[in-house]
């Protein structure tokens, strides 16, 4: 397959954009698709319906790009899987280099973040459509060093074209409602990448379904894997090559940059009898890189495991700790799981607010969070966790009172 080199949209860029703007007012005053797209002329190559997609992702990309979305250009799919900025920052400045290629760039979330750190920048995308819109971001926010290529990056002619590229990161595509994620489905296809282009370079950089834990990557490729936390939620896995790797596995706690790795030795860890006095509500990002050990150990936190499931890990311990990948309580009282010993708990402790932190269907959260608030007039935010057949009711201490 070919691949064609996208030409400046800088002319096209103010059509464009006043398009999705006529756009975006519509959708504000609640026009429905069909009147909307009847009235838009598209431009550079974008159908009407496209313009429209562009329009209502522009209403929903403030929380993943903050003021930054209403200059930029995404279709559902691509908003919905574009790496969040505050990622992209991090990430452009850890392959920051020369020249830079990223050969999967889809509307190019991170492919502008790369060409504010490097000298120069490439972008590789498959759909044209989304290719084109990659463009129009590249020309909204006056980068002048990004070269936008339309081919398949596993193909020889855009393999040749990226000759110079020091650095080959790619975002592969994954198929949906897959159950277990695997390397194979992915597209471009990793091994295929590292086929092609380690004869370029050995620098190269993928990012990865995030729930692939550490041993699951290893058997295809090798390299760091570096788990991301965006506000406490795992968000990303990227994995290093070559002299890109720093270690086997890290985790990065994001904005905060906070960062633990296998690296760092290795605590005890054992289970505990009982709560103590402080409650410690791990990162989950933690938990999938395989990294708790770790992260107590280079806290120098002795705590116990006070419970662990699917969705959250519990520790326990008599010693304070500060770590973004930990949200500190303070241990107040431990009584039997029923809403009258709950209740009256919550009264004894001047209780207000309630937060429920035990897994319930989504449809009885605020029922029963309703029932235990009910006549409460105290001051203060309790948070309820279930521990086998006890709620142990704790208050959060806030990041001014960590230490």
């Amino acid at each position: 397959m070919h691949a064609t080199t996208l030409q400046n949209s800088k002319p096209e860029l103010k059509r464009v954009e006043r398009e999705v703007s006529r756009a975006v007012a519509m959708v504000k005053r609640g026009f429905h698709k069909e009147k909307v797209v009847k009235r838009l002329r598209g431009g550079r190559g974008l159908r009407p319906e496209l313009i429209y997609e562009v329009a209502r992702c522009r209403l929903h990309a403030r929380e993943k790009f903050g003021p930054l979305a209403e200059k930029l250009f995404f279709d559902e799919e691509g908003l919905r899987y574009a790496t969040p900025a505050v990622v992209a920052e991090y990430r452009a400045e850890r392959l920051k280099c020369d020249v830079i290629a990223d050969v999967s760039c889809g509307a190019g979330a991170q492919l502008v973040f790369f060409a504010m750190r490097c000298r120069k920048a490439y972008g590789v995308e498959l759909n044209e459509e989304r290719a084109k819109l990659a463009a129009l971001n590249v020309a909204s926010l006056g980068l002048e060093n990004v070269e936008i290529i339309v081919g398949d990056a596993t193909g020889d002619a855009a393999v040749k074209r990226l000759k110079d590229a020091e650095v080959v990161f790619s975002d592969p595509s994954r198929p949906p409602g897959e159950e277990v994620r695997t390397i194979e489905s992915l597209q471009p296809p990793p091994l295929k990448i590292v086929e092609k282009y380690q004869r370029i370079t050995e620098k190269l950089a993928f990012e990865l379904p995030p729930q692939m834990p550490p041993e699951r990557v290893r058997r295809w490729l090798a390299g760091e894997k570096e788990y991301t936390s965006l506000n406490f939620q795992l968000n990303r896995l990227a994995l290093y090559m070559g002299e890109l790797a720093e270690c086997d596995v890290s985790a990065i706690s994001l904005p905060s940059g906070e960062r633990v790795t296998s690296e760092d030795a290795a605590a005890e860890l054992e289970a505990a009898d009982a709560p103590k006095a402080f409650l410690y509500e791990v990162d989950p990002t933690v938990v999938k890189a395989t990294l708790l050990r770790n992260l107590l150990g280079k806290l120098g936190l002795e705590a116990s495991v006070l419970s662990e499931d699917k969705r959250r890990t519990l520790l326990t311990s008599d010693e304070e700790a500060s770590s973004a990948f930990l949200r500190r309580y303070r241990v107040l009282e431990l009584v039997n799981f029923g809403v009258a010993s709950i209740k009256e708990a919550l009264k004894r402790l001047d209780a207000r607010k309630v937060t429920l932190r035990f897994s319930l269907p989504p449809s009885e959260y605020w029922s029963v969070r309703k029932r235990l608030e009910e006549g409460l007039s105290g001051e203060r935010w309790i948070h309820l966790f279930k521990i086998k057949d006890k709620a142990l009711l704790a208050e959060r201490l806030s990041p001014e009172d960590q230490l």
